[in-house]
């Protein structure tokens, strides 16, 4: 079991799938902690809509990294 651990420790998380799984992390927590405030005045849609759109751009944050990633291994490969 530590083997696996240690493996998949020494490998380098990618900038691309990194920084999007934080900003989800992060929309996750203030969803949880903006959930009392909603629940009360009943404004769901406002809540979802916040929520559907911050995970919207989180995830063309993914792909906008990836094509940018992809882009610059391309340029450091022809060298």
């Amino acid at each position: 079991m530590l083997l696996i651990a240690v493996s998949i420790m020494s490998r380098k998380i990618k900038k691309h799938v990194l920084f999007p799984a934080v900003l989800l992390l992060y929309i996750a927590i203030m969803a949880y902690i903006g959930y009392p405030r909603y629940s009360e005045s009943g404004n769901w849609s406002e809540y979802f809509a916040v929520i559907g759109i911050s995970a919207l751009l989180v995830v063309l944050l993914f792909f906008l990294l990836k094509r940018k990633q992809t882009i610059r291994d391309r340029f450091n490969r022809k060298d």
